[in-house]
């Protein structure tokens, strides 16, 4: 498996307490190792923190992501209450974060109602916008609009994150229902539409209403202001294809090539040239190119084309095992959460 340095495993180091230099050192290891997709490494390393009597909240979280990322999550329910068993002396972020984790395991397996009860708790001590989209995702699940639009709406009213508008969208846009997302789209462009200068998010969600045209006026605004707007003119790559533009697409990309700090999104955008004119062995080969450049920023959308670029291609056991890795990095990436249901069909 590719090297991937993805949020999970930052927040592992980071959450992670004090202990003896020993629990530490192999606690450590057992986060490169499960960084590097050396699972059974990974494993054997935390197995010797939770030995030690040290970091045992910690290493048992990280188990629970070795059986998460390879799709056992009975075992992984498991694992992530024996972590918060263990967490007494944790703060409420690494508690957070590990139910967080238990949710998604309890989803995956079918327990919905015991996701739910875990959504309750957490939203009972305080209202998070996060969570409040996690739970209203779970009531269109489980067939009940009229609480997921309740949940969708404080999620909204209390978060200015216009990737949480963007994912509400996509979720009703999923379900044949984009008229019902359509208006988080629009109540995030009211809220960037106050600010003149906000042409990257004003560009942004019009690309999302497939309002290209509007998009591209947006963002080409945005580099005249700032030459070096890599948000902007990454983003009117992206617009590009979307009026099958690939040439002007690629110029975009291959201007920015030979920047250490723009690379690993260029090769990116390279790859999604190579799809649109369904080449995708090139695809692949510029994704892994990206990847090499271990730049966390770049790395999600790198690891979702590869997913979409093995299931063109055929692959489905690597396009699977990408896809479970990424939706439970990203739980609040509808995108990701697509692709892990398709997948899992197959």
């Amino acid at each position: 498996m590719k090297k991937m340095i993805i949020c999970a495993l930052a927040a592992l180091m980071l959450l992670g307490g004090c202990g003896s230099s020993d629990a530490r050192s192999s606690y450590e290891a057992g986060c490169e190792a499960l960084k590097n997709g050396d699972y059974e490494t990974a494993v054997s390393e935390f197995d010797a923190t939770i030995s030690s009597g040290k970091l045992q909240a910690q290493a048992y979280r990280g188990e629970g992501l070795v059986q998460l990322y390879q799709n056992n999550v009975a075992d992984a329910c498991i694992l992530f209450e024996k972590s918060l068993l263990n967490a007494d002396e944790e703060t409420d972020a690494f508690r957070r974060d590990v139910n967080l984790y238990l949710a998604y395991a309890r989803i995956s397996h079918g327990e919905q109602e015991k996701a739910m009860e875990i959504y309750n708790s957490l939203l009972a001590k305080e209202e998070d916008p996060e969570i409040f989209f996690l739970r209203g995702r779970l009531n269109l699940r489980m067939e009940d609009t009229d609480s997921a639009k309740a949940d969708f709406d404080k999620a909204a009213a209390l978060s200015s994150d216009y990737d949480l508008f963007i994912n509400i969208f996509l979720i009703y846009d999923g379900l044949g229902k984009s008229a019902d997302g359509a208006r988080y789209l629009e109540r995030a462009m009211d809220l960037v539409s106050q600010e003149e200068d906000d042409f990257y998010e004003q560009g942004l969600i019009s690309y999302y209403l497939e309002n290209y045209q509007e998009a591209k006026e947006s963002l080409i605004q945005g580099i005249r202001a700032d030459a070096d707007d890599t948000d902007c003119i990454f983003l009117l790559g992206e617009v590009y294809l979307a009026l099958n533009d690939v040439p002007d697409a690629r110029a975009v990309y291959q201007d920015h090539l030979e920047n250490e700090e723009t690379a690993a999104y260029a090769y990116n955008g390279l790859a999604m040239c190579d799809m649109a004119e369904s080449d995708y062995q090139s695809a692949l080969e510029h994704v892994q190119a990206g990847l090499e450049l271990n730049r966390e920023d770049a790395n999600k959308g790198l690891i979702y084309n590869e997913i979409v670029i093995y299931e063109y291609l055929g692959d489905w056991e690597s396009a699977k095992n990408l896809a479970v890795q990424y939706a439970a990095s990203y739980p609040t990436d509808e995108l990701a959460q697509r692709e892990y249901e398709f997948l899992s069909t197959r």
